[in-house]
């Protein structure tokens, strides 16, 4: 039996990676000219829709795989797996397990497959198949707590950059100083009335509207928090709830090996072990 997972290839891998950043741009530019409340949260808004994507992906997959694939394949298999034990059919139980991909098919069907010899090489066999198989459970679901403190950081990121912007623009004063009419040019997105000047007409303009950037930059940095937080607080509340789904699998997982193979072990003479490992 191949107990190890057959490892994703590298073009598989940058497959996925561009199908992922071709879908966040798109949603980036759809959301930027459609949604006012993406488009004024400015570019931090960007990385933190990317965190939200990988936190919708990774909490889809660990859902459907915890709460139902799961579920259904331990009680399908365990029922199967006794009804062939408690008749003998060692045999029988074993192409079960094989058929099923579960952890528990897959760890019940090493313990199985060494019922002929002792009680030691049986347990050593379900300990090794229980390192393979068991990560394949917790695979993932800490993400969701990474994504969470990530997505609320790239907030507070976009949240004191909006603010710097909003300070260093009604800084300017000098409508002869170049470097203020450099600067300048940075804040006319905040001010529409300006975008027609240039140079000492631009800042005088930015000057006049001090209070129209200030206001603006905040909305801006505000718009990054609010977006931050909702995309953390999600992630953090799947995490918990995904982490102990997850250990009730593993209580759950442990519970029924031992049932199933120390059945087939306390019953070993009434077993027929025909066609398993010598």
């Amino acid at each position: 039996m191949d107990l190890a997972a057959k490892p994703v290839g590298p073009g598989i891998k940058i497959g996925i990676g561009a199908g992922f950043f071709l879908v966040w741009l798109g949603l980036c530019l759809l959301l930027h000219t459609s949604t006012r409340f993406f488009a004024e949260g400015g570019w931090g808004m960007w990385p933190i829709l990317a965190a939200g994507m990988a936190f919708l992906l990774i909490t889809a997959e660990r859902v459907h795989f915890l709460f139902y694939r799961l579920r259904r394949d331990r009680r399908m298999l365990a029922a199967t797996v006794r009804r062939h034990l408690l008749a003998g059919d060692v045999a029988a139980a074993v192409d079960a397990c094989r058929r099923s991909d579960a952890p528990l098919a897959n760890i019940v069907q090493a313990g199985l497959s060494e019922l002929n010899r002792s009680d030691r090489d049986v347990q050593e066999a379900v300990d090794e198949a229980a390192l393979y198989e068991l990560p394949r459970i917790e695979t993932r679901t800490g993400y969701l707590a990474m994504i969470g403190n990530i997505a609320t950081l790239l907030g507070l990121l976009g949240t004191i950059i909006g603010l710097i912007t909003s300070f260093a623009g009604v800084s300017l004063e000098n409508k002869d100083d170049p470097r203020d009419q450099q600067r300048a040019r940075a804040y006319v997105h905040l001010v529409p009335a300006c975008q027609s000047l240039a140079d000492g007409p631009l800042v005088e303009c930015i000057k006049q509207n001090k209070a129209s950037i200030l206001a603006r930059g905040i909305s801006e940095a505000m718009h990054c928090t609010a977006f931050g937080l909702a995309v953390g607080i999600l992630s953090l509340l799947a995490f918990s709830v995904l982490n102990g789904r997850t250990q009730h699998l593993l209580d759950d997982i442990a519970d029924g090996t031992v049932r199933l193979v120390n059945l087939a072990v306390l019953h070993r003479s009434a077993m027929r072990t025909d066609g398993l490992t010598s």
